[in-house]
């Protein structure tokens, strides 16, 4: 019993490929509205003024706006110059060798329209996949400005509290030297 694997497109073949890519806008930060300071309200009330963690990257200040990365699929035209078989999956590469950018079977078309259909379809999952990307990182910073709010002000809190502990002991030393004298 043999097991034949159809082959949609022949090796040199020039096909059309839902090629990746993408373009960078620059979009007003949702958390600070490009003021690049947020002014966070403690549970007693207090305010306390930060720079915007959400539109700064690593370690630079705030920038006031956010990147975003738009999905932008066209069609690329590509000739097919090797195949990869594992099991019943095929992948076809540009070069002569199994190395570079694996193209996908369903990605491949020989009508640009096609092609073009298919760039359509996979657009929008792209940047919804981004918008929830850029979502968790605002709630990620969120919590760490708000974390960072409560340890830095717990250490002010104790320090003053030393200081006091220090300023009173300093004060008895004092009351000390002069009642010796």
């Amino acid at each position: 019993m043999s097991a034949t694997i159809p082959i949609p497109f022949a090796i040199g073949e020039t096909v059309w490929h839902a090629g990746y890519g993408s373009t960078e806008t620059f979009d007003e930060c949702p958390e600070c509205a490009g003021t690049k300071t947020l002014t966070l309200i403690q549970g007693n009330g207090e305010r306390v003024s930060l720079a915007c963690a959400c539109c700064s990257s690593g370690y630079d200040p705030s920038r006031g706006y956010v990147k975003r990365s738009v999905s932008a699929r066209t069609p690329h035209p590509v000739t097919l110059g090797s195949i990869s078989l594992r099991g019943a999956e095929i992948t076809y590469f540009e070069g002569e060798y199994p190395s570079g950018t694996c193209l996908n079977p369903q990605d491949l078309f020989r009508d640009q329209a096609e092609c073009q259909k298919r760039c359509d379809a996979l657009n929008p999952d792209a940047d919804a996949q981004e918008h929830n990307r850029l979502i968790a990182n605002m709630m990620d910073k969120r919590g760490k400005m708000a974390w960072s709010v409560h340890y830095w002000g717990r250490k002010v809190k104790d320090l003053e509290r030393n200081l006091k502990a220090a300023r009173a002991r300093l004060g008895l030393c004092k009351e000390r030297k002069e009642s010796t004298q």
